[in-house]
């Protein structure tokens, strides 16, 4: 898979937001996929030129559940989540959604309560981040937690929902 650099496609997205093409045309014209350009713009237009220049990192269960909880919640797709979360790669969403699933993906407390030995390595600190504005780590925890609270909240209700309509429709 080739590899581009931040100028790139900070070029390729200063001319489809110029109006100068769409996705299809973009592409051809640079000779890439329509789904890289799609990528580019979504995230340059959530986090600007950070979101443009490529980082890697191993990320935290609790990063992982956040970004579940938060697609379900707001019923977003992988790559609008990717976009958000300025994640590389949308098929790793899918994945945490899998795991999830089957209950290999669970919160550092509930593994802590159930005994299980938890050594997770944190998030990677990526030049992306030094270019953010700086926020007190104690704002940004707050931030985070209480994004976790509300797609948790969103979660319940939805389930509670679906216990509700399949009550409903044993009734009928």
């Amino acid at each position: 898979m080739r590899k581009f650099d931040a100028k790139f496609k900070e070029k390729v997205v200063r001319e489809y937001l110029a109006g100068k093409g769409g996705y299809k045309l973009l592409a051809a014209k640079f000779g890439i996929a329509e789904s890289m350009v799609r990528r580019w713009v979504a995230a340059y237009r959530h986090h600007g030129n950070a979101g443009l220049i490529r980082q890697r990192g191993a990320y935290t269960i609790e990063f992982k559940l956040e970004v579940v909880h938060r697609g379900v919640a707001e019923n977003l797709s992988c790559r609008e989540l990717a976009a958000i979360y300025n994640i590389g790669n949308p098929h790793s969403i899918r994945m945490w959604q899998q795991q999830k699933a089957r209950g290999e993906l669970r919160s550092l407390k509930s593994m802590r309560l159930s005994g299980r030995d938890v050594s997770v390595p944190a998030k990677k600190k990526t030049s992306n981040q030094s270019l953010e504005a700086p926020r007190s780590d104690e704002s940004d925890q707050l931030l985070r937690e209480n994004q976790q609270l509300r797609a948790e909240v969103a979660y319940l209700k939805k389930f509670n929902a679906l216990v509700l309509a399949k009550k409903l429709a044993r009734q009928k």
